[in-house]
């Protein structure tokens, strides 16, 4: 048997952009949808083993020291702090060649492979609900992010 602590009252529906949002004292949000992504075009990316970019919590499988030039399209929000990725599309495969930077200063080349880290959009992602004190934003300027907001009552 489980015991709630209130009832869920609907409050109002929101559009969540870049701006950092809190989900207020009381109030709980169920993220309903995301919409849009974001262009990466032709930039420098560091995908080494200890790199905290978004191939690398995409699940690229290339672990090697790399930094190298890719355009792509991605999809995701930050929830404290922490990147949820919806979706990366259009990074090509290893029949490509890339020119390798080491932290994106140094030259070389190399044919790798980046489909690894293409990601379709995952349907369990959402709804997620954040509790009052988490906090919210889009990934970029061209993805907004839909939300109910419930007042919680005793």
């Amino acid at each position: 048997m489980g015991v709630a602590q209130g009832n869920l009252q609907f409050n109002q529906v929101l559009l969540v952009d870049t701006a950092l949002q809190t989900v207020p004292a009381n109030k709980v949000w169920k993220i309903t949808a995301i919409s849009g992504s974001e262009f990466r075009n032709n930039i420098c990316v560091d995908i080494s083993s200890n790199s905290t970019h978004e191939l690398n919590s995409a699940r690229c499988a290339v672990t090697t020291a790399l930094s190298t030039f890719l355009t792509y399209t991605i999809s995701f929000f930050w929830v404290n702090g922490k990147r949820v990725i919806n979706s990366i599309e259009g990074l090509p495969t290893s029949s490509n060649t890339y020119y390798q930077f080491t932290n994106c200063t140094g030259g070389g080349s190399g044919s790798y492979n980046f489909t690894c880290a293409n990601k379709s959009t995952n349907p369990n992602i959402l709804p997620m609900w954040l509790p009052a004190g988490a906090t919210l934003r889009s990934g970029g300027p061209n993805t907004w992010l839909s939300v109910l907001e419930f007042n919680i009552v005793p």
